[in-house]
């Protein structure tokens, strides 16, 4: 089972519902996922490109304020740091991110 395969479990599990605070640092994880991932236009403003070269750089970083921040949102997620980095990279080289997104704005989007 991949990384977003467990999140989307826990996140539209009804017995997670225990879990409210897990479950918003999975949400910041993947919206953090949408920024990083979010399609380049042509007439996108510049604070949208700041945005997703944030988002990139927090999945990336390993030393500094943006790489604790990092740890401490995996760990309140319950998803070891290592893992969502390495799985972050394989989405952001993947050619599968229209898919991606979809299935993480389904998983947000949940009620």
């Amino acid at each position: 089972m991949d990384l977003l395969e467990e999140i989307e479990q826990v996140v539209l599990s009804r017995s997670q519902q225990s879990q409210p605070e897990r479950i918003l640092f999975l949400s910041v994880v993947l919206q953090a996922l949408l920024d990083a991932t979010k399609p380049e236009t042509l007439t996108e403003p510049e604070d949208e490109k700041q945005a997703r070269r944030s988002a990139q750089a927090w999945f990336a970083a390993s030393v500094g304020v943006t790489a604790v921040d990092f740890d401490e949102v995996c760990d309140l997620a319950g998803v070891s740091s290592l893992r969502l980095r390495t799985f972050a990279y394989k989405i952001l080289q993947s050619k599968e991110i229209p898919f991606v997104r979809k299935r993480i704005n389904t998983v947000l989007s949940f009620k």
